[in-house]
């Protein structure tokens, strides 16, 4: 069953586009269980995750082209 949770150790910034109706559904949640929005979000990814096969994306290197810039 999915629950939102307390996250401490959110301290990655991003800035993220969501569909209007998304956004006020999940300002809703997070005003009824007295939750940041934060959290809330940070909740339904990590279930997202969590109900995901994730085996396909472990060999994916996300620093590869960030390291190719710097030691050009």
């Amino acid at each position: 069953m999915f629950e939102i949770s307390k996250y401490k150790k959110s301290n990655v910034k991003l800035c993220i586009r969501l569909p209007e109706s998304m956004n006020e559904t999940l300002r809703k949640i997070a005003k009824k269980e007295n939750m940041s929005f934060n959290n809330v979000l940070v909740s339904c990814i990590q279930n997202s995750l969590n109900e995901m096969n994730l085996e396909k994306y472990k060999d994916v290197n996300i620093y590869e082209e960030e390291d190719k810039k710097l030691n050009a």
